[in-house]
């Protein structure tokens, strides 16, 4: 799962991800697990964000709809994702 979604997120859809926070903008999936707990998936994340200005004005909610959207490529049938998520600038 997690090779699955830093694939669709850094390739298929990296326009849109370089549109939300800058050239050269990628995301490292650190973790993507099922707690069975609360029944929902994990996603631990760091964003490495290329123009730090467009960041202060998205923030993560860019990241979350992309998560999302790339999420129903994965065939998983639990839709419920929440983000663990941590940020850093790519000089």
């Amino acid at each position: 799962m997690r090779n699955c979604l830093t694939i669709l997120l850094n390739i298929v859809f990296k326009e849109d991800l370089e549109l939300l926070y800058g050239k050269g903008t990628i995301v490292e999936i650190s973790k993507a697990n099922y707690c069975t707990t609360t029944k929902e998936f994990l996603v631990d994340c760091t964003l490495k964000i290329g123009e730090p200005e467009l960041f202060e004005q998205i923030q993560v909610d860019g990241l979350k709809y992309l998560i999302d959207e790339s999420w129903k490529f994965t065939g998983s049938e639990k839709p419920i994702i929440k983000l663990i998520t941590s940020f850093d600038v790519i000089d």
